[in-house]
Parts: structure tokens; C-alpha cells; sequence
């Protein structure tokens, strides 16, 4: 399921305050999913903690399906436009993974809700999670064949499957992160360079 597909079922404020209930209701569910999960959570219950009438929420959604599908696309462009923004200096393969780490350790502390909504779609819709992951990854891949080409990434390794290993470990490295009680840039980078000294130099000695 593509984005074109989720835009069908859910429909964008075109007004000021229609921008600002919608809002209400994104963060109401943000929430209450990350908390209760997708299927204890209810439609009546997000309606009565936003604050809105029942009306209101089919204004915009046509169910709670189409709003936490909406969720998950809209966290996965955040994602992608903090890398993206991350790694706009770099301009090697390794800066990238890099920077492209440290952006989005910064994304998960800065906003640890993130981590609950993306993995409940997991229990939420089996294709809705596979879709997330496979979208990365098919782009990820694109990127990783570059750095093949420029000689920066070796070749004998399926890029499918080194693409799941990054993102397995900024995954499980971010939660590394949202277990500290406090995080600051120089430990942020600090952790980021550990990653990246496994990569370079792998975690066997030779």
C-alpha cells in the first residue's frame, strides 16, 4: 500500500482552524495508539479525548485505519527528510551512513512516540508494517548501488540484505538512545562513532 492508496481514505484540512482540530485529532492518536495500542484504541475514544464531535473525525478520516495509515506515512517522511537534511554536507558513502545515523538517533530521542506507532502497525496490519520497511529498503538499496558503482561499497555483499542490517541497527541502536535519561550532542556522536567503527572495520579481528 502506497501513499497514493492511504490519501484515499483520509482528507487534508483546506482551512486554518480545519488544520488545527486535525491536528488535535493526529496527536490525540499518536497518543493514545502509542500507549494503548492500535486495536484497544477506539475511534469514540480519540474523538472524546481530542475533544471533537463525532462528525468531525469522518470529516477527515474514514476510519481509525485510515488515520493511523496516514500516521505511519507522515512519520515516514519525517524520517526521510531528517536524513536527508543530515546528510546534505556529506559527500561519501560513509559520511552518509554517518550522518544519516546521527540524524535519525536525534529524530527517535526528539520524539520517542515514533518507535511505538512504526513497530504497532506490526499488530495493526501485517502489510502496513512490511510496506513501511520494504519502502526504506528499496531505497536504501537504490543509494547503496551508487556507492558500489563509486567503488565505496563492496560488492560481493546482496545490498537487499545489508540494507535490513543498517536498518536493524540504527533500529535497535536508536533504542539505545531512548533508554538514556539524558542525551547531549557529544554523546550522540560519540555512539554514532562506535557504529561506524563496526561497520568500517567489522567486529572480527582478523
Amino acid at each position: 500500500m502506497g501513499d497514493d492508496m492511504e490519501a484515499m481514505n483520509y482528507r487534508l484540512p483546506k482551512r486554518k482552524d480545519g488544520q488545527k482540530t486535525f491536528e488535535q485529532i493526529i496527536e490525540t492518536a499518536k497518543k493514545l495508539f502509542s500507549k494503548n495500542g492500535y486495536q484497544a484504541t477506539s475511534i469514540n475514544e480519540i474523538i472524546e479525548k481530542a475533544g471533537i464531535a463525532t462528525g468531525t473525525f469522518y470529516l477527515y478520516f474514514d476510519d481509525k485505519y485510515a488515520l493511523y495509515s496516514y500516521l505511519l506515512a507522515k512519520y515516514r517522511k519525517s524520517i526521510r527528510k531528517a536524513i536527508s537534511e543530515g546528510i546534505a554536507s556529506a559527500t561519501t558513502r560513509y559520511e552518509k551512513e554517518r550522518l544519516g545515523l546521527r540524524a535519525f538517533l536525534k529524530f527517535a530521542w526528539m520524539d520517542p512516540l515514533a518507535y511505538r506507532i512504526i513497530w504497532e502497525s506490526m499488530f495493526a496490519d501485517k502489510e502496513l508494517f512490511q510496506e513501511y520497511y520494504q519502502t526504506f529498503s528499496h531505497d536504501y538499496v537504490r543509494q547503496l548501488k551508487h556507492a558500489v558503482d563509486s567503488n565505496e561499497v563492496r560488492d560481493d555483499v546482496d545490498l537487499e540484505t545489508l540494507s535490513y542490517i543498517l536498518m536493524g541497527i540504527s533500529n535497535f541502536v536508536g533504542l539505545q538512545v531512548l533508554f538514556k535519561d539524558t542525551l547531549t550532542d557529544m554523546e550522540l556522536d560519540r555512539i554514532t562513532d562506535q557504529v561506524m567503527k563496526i561497520l568500517q572495520s567489522g567486529m572480527f579481528k582478523s
